[in-house]
């Protein structure tokens, strides 16, 4: 019994971390609805009137370096004017990989530009996002641990465009 228990523990807690949230009624089966790790610690797939968008799960805060501008990855991927289109709009390919030697080296050379070199070393990982549209979206993300930062990478990344992930309960 105990077992039992311990494994529907187990299954709730899967659960809970890959479902979206918000209305999702209507989702197509071939939406993907889970984040891969360690994005599922820091983010979730929110269902809005605008479409699918991957943005801070709750008791984080993802905002532009110097201002509170929340930032949020959407699945309708167009500069201006979203369309009211739901559930319609969705991700159809979400991955992360952790970088390793050189690639992960220039990442995060170009990362601290503009910042101090930070004494500890992150893990660096690429993000790559697909929309239903055919439209694709690229990020890096660096966890030293305790924090985390993200930054927008279509065509090359821009250290200009770098984001933080803040726990609040820290």
């Amino acid at each position: 019994m105990k077992y039992l228990i311990l494994l529907l523990i187990s299954i709730l807690s899967f659960a809970a971390k890959s479902n979206p949230v918000g209305d999702c009624q209507g989702t197509p089966n071939e939406a993907v609805t889970a984040l891969p790790s360690p994005l599922d610690n820091w983010g979730q797939i929110v269902c809005t009137p605008y479409g699918h968008i991957i943005s801070n799960k709750r008791g984080y805060i993802w905002s532009n370096v110097g201002a509170y501008n929340p930032v949020m990855i959407p699945s309708q991927m167009v500069r201006t004017s979203p369309k009211s289109i739901g559930n319609s709009s969705y991700f159809t390919s979400i991955e992360m990989n952790l970088l390793q030697d050189e690639e992960a080296a220039s990442s995060i050379k170009l990362f601290e530009t503009g910042f101090d070199k930070s004494p500890n070393t992150p893990k660096v990982y690429a993000l790559r996002v697909k929309s239903v549209s055919g439209k694709e979206l690229s990020f890096k993300f660096f966890d030293f641990g305790d924090s985390q930062w993200g930054m927008w990478c279509n065509e090359s990344c821009d250290p200009n465009s770098k984001f933080m992930i803040l726990n609040m309960a820290k």
